[in-house]
């Protein structure tokens, strides 16, 4: 008998259909302990999804060695890829860019999965933990009960004690399979020099297969025995207390795919979240933010007027707006935060000097020193945010230092709106949340986050979401894979804190 995992993920929903595919078709696979089976599938069906996507890597998979050794022990990990042939690696890796060890599924594994997957009418399947064994019920809170610290110690989570997440959210297989359709269909007319949108360009058919492995995963991870029509997600509170969702999930899917598989739910945001939070933190500690109220008082009419400008998306101006409070530098790099965001350094470089993109960013410098040199430093060298989670002084940049403060109001709000609207919630993200209803009372959501958090924060209903298939692709990039949300840390990488440079 196989030796049971020390902390098995009870809710690891892998595929018994896919265990026993991988068993039949892949040497050597059968030979190994159930708990190394079982991670080994895991691996194989997050690799090529937007979760697991390397940060500096297009079309590579990000697995950080700390989960390696946690998973297979120390080191054993590429003895057993080795004998198996699944992954190829590259060395490429540096601890102090946060830049893991990139990996990719063999051709022979990308078909196996492939294969698998493309079989869409198959018999419902049981969903397996980490040891083997079936799992019988879904979990009653979404949320874990124990978060990991920065020195590998579980420690009780912060605050969530109240009403549990959902852990099983609604999918919309029609959508999702609907989807697939167009997508194979588009595969298929470039493959053969066929153009089916004359309106729009075809979309980069990297990003399409992509596409299709992702709204494929999705479907046979919701057509299960335990919950059906239903993805499990499990959320893991980071450092500054935000929620992540563990493993292929759709707070983190692409655009189409998530709106394919919630078709039909409703999008609530708290409108520019962080530069509101901002705005407010600097007026507690004395300084007021011209520039940021500005834009919080003309914020559409500034994203239309940026994008007319450079002839953007409004969605990459929101972006680079974003990841300059973030504290995206002034860099004419590639691979940094605004060259990265609008496709073009001389664009970015153009963008750094634009006016209003100057004075925010001045306004947002002064409102970060304002604000540090107004916090209580407490034993050890810590600042503590609303959570009441700390954060070393010494070894972080302000900028991380901020989101640490940043990060801790927001998770406070999201839970206050948790707390009134258990039942409807269906899907967490960081500024926002999906709901089953469009009738949810916002001024009481906005009451009860300025009684929980001090802050005044507008929530809206974003809309109901929609996939229209002729233009679920506008958005697809021109060239490449879109990279990983420039400002969500990669906390499957360890590095949960980690911001753009």
């Amino acid at each position: 008998m196989s030796k049971k995992t020390k902390h098995a993920n009870r809710y690891a929903q892998l595929p018994e259909a896919f265990r026993d595919y991988l068993r039949a078709r892949l040497p050597g696979y059968d030979q190994m302990g159930d708990h190394i089976q079982m991670a080994l599938m895991s691996m194989i069906l997050q690799a090529p999804t937007k979760y697991r996507e390397h940060s500096h890597h297009e079309g590579w998979a990000s697995f950080h060695f700390e989960y390696l050794d946690k998973k297979f022990g120390r080191g054993k990990f590429e003895l057993i890829n080795q004998r198996l042939g699944i992954f190829l690696s590259t060395p490429d890796w540096s601890k102090v860019e946060g830049r893991t060890k990139p990996y990719k599924l063999t051709d022979k594994l990308a078909g196996l999965r492939a294969r698998f997957l493309s079989v869409i009418n198959q018999p419902m399947t049981n969903l397996l933990t980490e040891d083997g064994d079936i799992l019988r019920t879904a979990p009653k809170q979404a949320i874990e009960a124990k978060r990991t610290q920065k020195n590998g110690i579980l420690v009780t989570r912060a605050g969530w004690h109240g009403k549990p997440v959902e852990a099983a959210v609604p999918v919309n297989q029609e959508m999702l399979k609907k989807l697939a359709l167009v997508i194979e269909a588009k595969l298929y007319a470039k493959k053969h020099g066929l153009q089916l949108d004359l309106l729009h360009p075809d979309p980069d058919p990297e990003y399409l297969k992509h596409l299709l492995e992702e709204v494929q995963t999705i479907y046979h991870l919701s057509h299960n025995t335990v919950v059906p029509g239903r993805v499990i997600h499990r959320y893991a509170q980071t450092e500054s207390g935000r929620l992540y969702a563990h493993n292929v999930n759709l707070q983190n899917a692409y655009r189409p795919v998530r709106q394919a598989a919630l078709h039909g739910l409703y999008d609530y945001d708290i409108e520019n979240c962080h530069y509101s939070i901002l705005d407010q933190m600097a007026m507690k500690h004395g300084h007021e933010c011209k520039a940021i109220k500005h834009y919080l008082t003309n914020r559409a009419p500034v994203r239309r007027s940026l994008s007319e400008k450079f002839g953007i998306k409004p969605k990459q101006v929101k972006q680079a707006l974003l990841a300059l409070i973030y504290g995206a530098s002034f860099s004419d790099r590639p691979s940094h935060a605004l060259p990265k965001i609008l496709g073009s350094v001389h664009l970015a470089m153009a963008f750094y000097e634009h006016p209003l993109f100057k004075a925010l960013g001045a306004d947002i410098k002064a409102a970060r020193s304002a604000i540090l040199e107004g916090q209580t430093v407490y034993r050890g060298g810590v600042i503590k945010n609303l959570r009441g989670l700390s954060m070393r002084i010494k070894g972080h940049a302000e900028r991380q230092l901020m989101a640490h403060l940043l990060q801790g109001v927001e998770s406070m709000a999201l839970e206050a709106a948790h707390e009134l609207y258990s039942n409807q919630i269906v899907l967490l993200q960081h500024d926002g949340f999906t709901a089953t209803s469009a009738h949810l009372d916002i001024k009481a959501i906005e009451d009860a986050i300025e009684v929980k958090t001090g802050y005044r924060l507008k929530v809206a209903l974003d809309s109901q979401i929609m996939v229209t298939l002729d233009d679920a692709f506008t958005d697809h990039p021109a060239v490449s894979i879109p990279n990983r949300n420039l400002l969500q840390p990669n906390a499957h990488a360890g590095l949960a804190e980690s911001l753009v440079t």
